[in-house]
């Protein structure tokens, strides 16, 4: 779908419609998805990178990203979050290739991580002028990549359970 499409299908935007608010955070998951290398292509950290930074720029681009950041959390726009976290965690499960740390889980580093991309991506739309987009996504990508680095760094002490044990 083209941005001119979209703004064919979002006409208004508002809290009561939540058909139009899931096809918004499906066109952007679309779009994501679409800038994915894939697992094998790069390294893990790289494909996270490029996965954060088409998400920001394809906000960037939409041209009722404002309107929709704006708002208040609507139940398709916490659907989406949930999607992203949970996506996000199980990216970080496999990808980090290294037995789970104890505390905090990928769980709750991908959902920190989530939030924190949202967060920082609505307060850059909130300006005026904006952000310029390439400072967003650098923003981004150091606050999440410290929200989940201690999961894609070798040297962080993990526990290892013993082969033969349970």
């Amino acid at each position: 779908m083209t941005l001119e499409a979209t703004e064919k299908t979002f006409p208004q935007l508002n809290e009561a419609d939540e058909e139009l608010w899931a096809d918004y955070h499906a066109l952007l998951e679309t779009v994501v998805q679409q800038s994915d290398p894939g697992p094998g292509e790069h390294g893990w950290e790289a494909r996270e990178r490029m996965r954060v930074s088409a998400w920001v720029r394809h906000v960037y681009q939409h041209p009722l990203s404002s309107a929709v950041f704006a708002a208040p959390v609507c139940a398709a726009r916490a659907a989406a979050e949930r999607v992203e976290a949970a996506e996000l965690a199980f990216r970080m499960d496999v990808g980090r290739g290294a037995a789970r740390p104890a505390r905090p889980s990928a769980d709750v580093r991908s959902v920190a991580a989530v939030a924190a991309m949202r967060a920082i991506t609505a307060a850059a739309l909130a300006q005026t002028p904006p952000t310029p987009r390439e400072r967003v996504v650098s923003d981004v990508w150091a606050v999440v990549r410290e929200t989940i680095a201690p999961l894609a760094e070798r040297g962080v002490p993990v526990f290892q359970r013993a082969r033969n044990s349970w």
